[in-house]
């Protein structure tokens, strides 16, 4: 059986923390709460991911972090309210890998992670910042 994988969760709410926590177990993933502010490099495992919220990520944007996604080596995946082309530029800029809207209905999360841990959901190529 191929290693599913670590997800690093940065995100503020603590019962959506958990929930994700949960739900991401279930499916076979390793988990990791990432306490904030965050340093995802300590907890950084091979095949691992980080999962952001947006509201982490704004703190980031305004704190002049934006680009400390990118310096990491890791894929990240951003749970957004909604897209706007403002934050697809942000995302951008800041080395995110791929987006997904909330609510987050069926397995897109799952499916999301699980892609950019096989490196399919990069920037470059197929875009999953649309």
């Amino acid at each position: 059986m191929a290693e599913v994988g670590t997800v690093l969760i940065a995100v503020r709410d603590l019962v959506l923390a958990d929930s994700l926590r949960f739900s991401l177990e279930l499916e076979g993933y390793r988990t990791k709460l990432c306490e904030l502010p965050f340093n995802p490099m300590a907890d950084a495992e091979s095949r691992a991911c980080l999962l952001l919220d947006q509201d982490v990520f704004a703190t980031m944007i305004g704190r002049g972090d934006g680009k400390a996604l990118g310096r990491l080596g890791m894929p990240t995946v951003l749970m957004v309210n909604q897209r706007t082309q403002r934050l697809l530029e942000h995302a951008r800029a800041a080395g995110v890998t791929s987006i997904v809207e909330k609510p987050l209905l069926g397995g897109v999360l799952f499916e999301t992670i699980r892609m950019v841990l096989d490196g399919d959901g990069s920037l470059d190529g197929n875009s999953k910042l649309r």
